[in-house]
């Protein structure tokens, strides 16, 4: 449907079609207009024979004749002239707008198909164009975009705005570039966005195109996946080490339990020598701890997988940090949304995951705050989920420590293995679900535990959790 613009030249302008037709139409009038003047003038003469002459009166009646037979014959030819071209002005029209109107319909086809925002505007600044892939990215109605110039569309300091008036202005063009977009909804999102210039038919500067697509989702699910292959990566690496260590570790232990007790016997258990059998046994009991969560890490073992109320297990987990809560002058608080359909795990592993996650909340609190653990039931992708978050009011993480928070041995806390979140993550992908940290620093931190629910619906209970220190 698209085709290139053809080039108009003064002899390919001139409609051949309409001069045969007319002169063609000509031709057969004029000729028939003949015939009828001959056999007119023959009846004439027939009246007429050897005997009898002409009268004089008669040539001039003759060539009377003939003026009108010529006026005639023009006006037939401009009448028909004029119709035939009014006929094939309008097939011409006619077909002509049919065909403008299937290439419209073709290009707002093409245009609202696009699976890429495309917002143009012409040399004036004026947005002429929004396709709904637009509409959903940048968050905006095309009722407030079209007819409007971008400056009032797009506030002053807005990624759009700036990317517009760099194309327009600047002839600046940009090609997949990622910038951070602060939608309407006040949710930070990153948007991949391209410039081009838009041309007109003379290839004049008619306006700029811009591409948007929203690719927050998409670099999330690309970050996942980078973390599951580093945990794929390491999981052999730490199951061999664990392993490797375990023996000597043991043995260590085993030789410094003989010392002490030979020590013991020959009376030289006190002074400094116990101070340091004190400190090495430490020591090893830390390195054990260490490995099990190397061995927890590469091999988390099996699941046993029951039907699990979401509901007793959370409230189990507050009990249990309600203590620590209060010694940190933090106050927990329980948002439970009823009923929280049942999940499918490992109970244990689960508590773990949550426990580990609530002592980070809790660490991340020097000073005291609010810690809140949230609940609810969510239906996404035909599913029915079940989504666990733990919100905190801490000193928040840095964007470059957020994108390693689920790397093995990675740790901001002193003393810390780094094994916590990465196990936590193992233990979410063992359950078909996922996890995911949003902070900002002095913001606090959000991690939102996701898993799918049982088949089997609890019975709703009648007044909701709540739980406050």
């Amino acid at each position: 449907m698209f085709r290139p613009a053809p080039i108009t030249t003064f002899i390919r302008g001139i409609p051949y079609r309409l001069i045969a037709s007319v002169v063609l139409i000509l031709a057969i009038v004029v000729s028939v207009i003949l015939l009828l003047s001959l056999e007119h003038d023959k009846l004439l003469l027939q009246g007429f024979g050897d005997d009898r002459p002409l009268p004089r009166e008669l040539f001039p009646a003759l060539w009377q004749s003939r003026r009108d037979l010529i006026m005639v014959t023009l006006l037939m030819f401009l009448v028909s002239a004029i119709g035939i071209a009014a006929v094939i002005t309008w097939l011409h029209y006619d077909s002509t707008r049919r065909t403008l109107e299937e290439v419209k319909g073709l290009a707002r086809n093409i245009l609202q198909s696009i699976p890429t925002g495309i917002l143009t505007i012409n040399r004036d600044g004026v947005i002429t164009a929004v396709n709904p892939t637009a509409e959903a990215v940048l968050k905006r109605a095309s009722a407030d975009l079209l007819g409007n110039a971008y400056e009032t569309a797009f506030a002053e300091g807005e990624t759009i705005r700036e990317v517009l008036d760099s194309a327009l202005r600047r002839h600046r063009h940009m090609s997949q570039k990622d910038l951070p977009y602060d939608s309407a909804d006040r949710q930070a999102r990153t948007i991949r966005v391209s410039t081009a210039e838009l041309t007109g038919d003379g290839g004049e500067r008619a306006g700029v195109i811009l591409q948007a697509q929203d690719i927050t989702d998409w670099l999330a699910l690309e970050q996942r996946v980078r973390v599951a292959e580093k945990l794929a990566a390491l999981h052999t690496l730490s199951a061999g080490v664990a392993h490797e260590l375990r023996n000597p570790l043991s043995a260590m232990d085993l030789n410094l339990h003989l010392l002490e007790e030979e020590l013991r016997d020959s009376g030289m258990a006190g002074g400094q020598g116990a101070r340091y059998l004190h400190v090495l046994n430490a020591e090893c009991r830390r390195l054990s701890v260490i490995l099990d969560n190397f061995m927890k890490f590469a091999h988390p073992g099996s699941l046993d997988l029951h039907e699990v109320d979401m509901t007793a297990l959370i409230e189990h987990v507050a009990a249990l940090m309600q203590f620590e809560a209060e010694e940190r002058k933090v106050r927990l608080e329980l948002d439970v949304e009823q009923p929280v359909p049942c999940v499918m795990g490992d109970e244990t592993a689960i508590s773990q995951v949550l426990l580990n996650i609530v002592v980070n909340a809790l660490h991340a609190m020097p000073n005291g705050g609010l810690c809140r653990i949230g609940a609810r039931a969510q239906d996404s992708d035909g599913k029915r989920w079940v989504a666990l978050s733990v919100t905190d009011t801490g000193i928040g993480i840095t964007k470059q420590e957020l994108s390693r928070v689920f790397e093995p041995f990675y740790t901001t806390k002193p003393g810390g293995t780094g094994l916590g979140l990465a196990i936590a993550y193992r233990i979410m992908q063992d359950h078909g679900g996922t996890i995911q940290v949003s902070s900002a620093p002095g913001s606090g931190t959000t991690v939102v535990m996701t898993f799918p629910a049982a088949a089997r619906q609890p019975q709703p209970i009648a007044q909701p959790v709540s739980l406050a220190s």
